[in-house]
């Protein structure tokens, strides 16, 4: 597994009005180190020391600079829309389940509720808050190995059939739920990502060498734009910390239907959500 800096997951964390303040704090520092400090030492306090530098070099850094933050958004999105759709699949599967046992009218089903019941809260308030931290997508989960169990004791027959294929289901899931948790950005992407925006501001900078209002408007109005991008890929980068995490709503719902023996009151959907704690 990739190891990354735990100030990143500790920067993660925060809520996202500190994460922009921070990125923009820090993209602004860095230019206005350019600024002030390098263009002055390579084209002199009047930018003539350098010479003429065409625009087309610092404008193929910033294409290469944009191209990058977009394959890299992507897949930072589809992992985030995997990861609400793993929760979303697990949650409905678990409730399919209930519904089948109290449907079931063989007195060997009666177990099956109270296992499931016990799976749910397992995953809701055990396992989920473990994810942030993840380091391994194997995670013993002896409520779940009690469930499956449960199931192969059961006489053959229909109802073992439907219940054996839910929580193959809502094991498959987890399983991507778990995988996308231990899952870490390489921190390669963001040395690339942070050196090819420092030289498209060091670039702009220069390009505006012989004019200070001129350099220092345009280098705060790309330090802005690459805080932005910033700002963007650390919201969803892990899907499981921050703000914007994945977090177990429909898993808390069903508990709390399966808790007033409501055990098949309605689909759960993200609507439903506001009543998650």
């Amino acid at each position: 597994m990739t190891r990354v800096p735990a100030v990143l997951d500790n920067l993660l964390m925060l809520p996202m009005p500190c994460v922009i303040g921070i990125l923009l704090a820090y993209w602004g520092l860095l230019a206005m180190l350019v600024h002030r400090v390098l263009v002055p030492w390579i084209a002199g306090r009047n930018g003539h020391k350098l010479g003429k530098l065409e625009a087309e070099v610092p404008a193929q850094i910033g294409l290469a600079f944009g191209l990058l933050i977009s394959f890299i958004a992507i897949p930072v999105w589809d992992q985030h829309t995997r990861a609400e759709e793993a929760a979303r699949t697990e949650a409905a599967m678990y409730r399919e389940m209930l519904q089948a046992a109290a449907d079931c009218s063989d007195v060997d089903c009666l177990p099956i509720t109270s296992a499931v019941q016990e799976c749910v809260r397992f995953i809701a308030f055990e396992e989920w808050p473990q994810m942030g931290k993840l380091e391994s997508p194997r995670v013993a989960a002896p409520p779940l190995r009690n469930l499956r169990t449960a199931i192969h004791a059961l006489p053959d027959g229909s109802a073992r059939t439907e219940l054996r294929d839910l929580l193959r289901q809502a094991t498959e899931a987890r399983e991507t739920r778990l995988r996308i948790a231990a899952t870490r950005p390489p921190p390669t992407r963001w040395t690339i990502v942070g050196v090819l925006g420092m030289l498209t501001l060091l670039g702009v900078g220069l390009i505006h060498a012989d004019s200070y209002r001129a350099r220092r408007v345009a280098l705060s109005m790309v330090a802005v734009g690459i805080s932005c991008c910033f700002v963007i890929l650390f919201a969803y980068t892990r899907p499981y910390l921050g703000q914007f995490a994945v977090k177990p709503l429909d898993l808390v719902v069903l508990v709390d239907d399966a808790a007033a023996d409501r055990p098949a009151g309605g689909r759960i959907g993200m609507a439903t959500a506001p009543r998650a704690r």
